[in-house]
């Protein structure tokens, strides 16, 4: 947590215009998979600057965006999330500060791969959601071979020391159901195209790890190569969308 607040805190202003945050196919698939409905309650959980929180609002009765970065929240409200039916509440994922049943929807956007302890995320999620409530995962995945598994791990920390995951999509199926929820994977087509500068700027990556993630890329195994698009200035890393709902 304390690895997650002191990097969030200082690249804040950069998360609003991120161009990979704030649109995006990922994020029109989960808006139509969330299928968000007047009346109802939502839950954004590790908001950011609330790029999620912007769209879902307008559609819903109220909505909360939870992040453990108080600096994120405040740059979404400044200039990114405008609705009065939205509220933003600084917490862990793990506990978060809401009664049971509260929710009939939660999203969770490029975010649960930096959460400590992300199984205990979700099952606090399950608990804040109502019986038949659904919860909407984006997240980036590792390819199912150990060694790209590796490759892409070992680059997102180098490039930022939040960084806890990026799961198999068996993985993050497992932690779902593992919580107690029923998960179905809606899309797994779908990618992140990363600029390589772009990426560690926005980071502030320092100088010695940045070398060492275009070093990494630049002698990358042609499996790596292949899987993650490297080319001399981008790559790109495969995202998944999942639904996962609370029986009733």
């Amino acid at each position: 947590m304390k690895d997650v607040r002191a990097q969030f805190g200082k690249t804040a202003a950069a998360y609003v215009s991120s161009a990979t945050h704030a649109s995006g196919e990922d994020l029109e698939r989960l808006i139509a998979v969330a299928a968000p409905r007047a009346g109802e309650r939502a839950l954004d959980v590790g908001c950011g600057v609330g790029h999620t929180l912007r769209r879902i609002a307008p559609l819903v009765a109220f909505a909360v965006g939870a992040d453990a970065t108080l600096e994120m929240m405040q740059a979404g409200r400044d200039s990114v999330v405008t609705a009065p039916n939205a509220a933003f509440a600084q917490t862990d994922a793990s506990a978060l500060p809401f009664a049971d049943a509260s929710f009939d929807l939660a999203t969770c956007r490029l975010a649960a791969h930096h959460f400590t302890d992300v199984a205990a995320a979700f099952r606090d999620v399950r608990r804040v959601l109502r019986p038949g409530g659904r919860f909407v995962v984006v997240d980036n995945y590792a390819p199912d071979d150990p060694a790209l598994d590796t490759f892409i791990n070992e680059l997102e920390t180098l490039r930022d020391a939040s960084h806890v995951r990026n799961h198999t999509i068996a993985g993050w199926r497992a932690l779902l159901e593992g919580a107690g929820l029923r998960a179905s994977v809606e899309s797994d087509l779908m990618t992140t195209k990363i600029t390589t500068e772009g990426w560690l700027e926005r980071s502030q990556t320092p100088a010695d790890r940045a070398d060492e993630v275009r070093r990494r890329l630049r002698d990358a195994p042609a499996a790596a190569r292949d899987a993650f698009h490297i080319t001399d200035a981008t790559f790109a890393v495969p995202k998944v969308v999942i639904l996962a709902r609370r029986s009733a």
